[in-house]
Order: C-alpha cells, then sequence, then structure tokens
C-alpha cells in the first residue's frame, strides 16, 4: 500500500469510526450512509463499485478538511498525516480521479 493509500485508508476509518461526523448528519453530509463508507474501508484499495469507492473518498477527503465537525484535536488519533498532507493527497486524488460530466 502506498503512502497515499494508508492516509486515505485512515481518513476512511475516521469518518467511519471517528467523531467527526454524528450519525444524524453522515448522510446528509456524505450522500452515502456510515454502512456504505465502512463497506469501501472494508474492501480499500480493492473494490466491486469504483464509482461509488469514488465518491466515499472524494466526500471523505473534502468532509474531513471542510465540514465544521470541531475535533481538530482528536485528528491525530485517527490520522497520522496532517490535514496540510491530507489535502495534497486529496488533490492528487481528484488529478487522478477526475468527475466525468
Amino acid at each position: 500500500m502506498t503512502r497515499d493509500e494508508k492516509i486515505i485508508e485512515e481518513c476512511l476509518r475516521a469518518a467511519v469510526e471517528g467523531p467527526f461526523f454524528s450519525e444524524r448528519a453522515f448522510p446528509s453530509v456524505f450522500g452515502l450512509d456510515r454502512a456504505e463508507v465502512a463497506a469501501i474501508l472494508a474492501s480499500w484499495p480493492a473494490c466491486d463499485d469504483l464509482a461509488k469507492q469514488k465518491y466515499a473518498i472524494n466526500s471523505t477527503l473534502n468532509n474531513l478538511l471542510g465540514y465544521p465537525h470541531k475535533k481538530w484535536a482528536l485528528w491525530p488519533q485517527y490520522i497520522s498525516a496532517s490535514p496540510e498532507e491530507v489535502k495534497a493527497v486529496f488533490a492528487r486524488w481528484r488529478k487522478a480521479h477526475p468527475w466525468e460530466d
């Protein structure tokens, strides 16, 4: 697993298992429910549904960085990379997996 893949895995785990998103907010914020993102995490980096995987990863990275979760002090307990490093991973991810119109 590459460093970027490991960071994405940590971010998926933080989104699913961490305190960053309430049960109530999760589906609205992600457009997927927690169980769907957990399934992506369980199979990561392999996946049967690449479109859903792409959506889940995009939502996870975007929301960990941009949603007002107010849990920055807990970040290092879940994610070994700094928010700045995750932002760089997100940029590389988006470049490698552009949205189709």
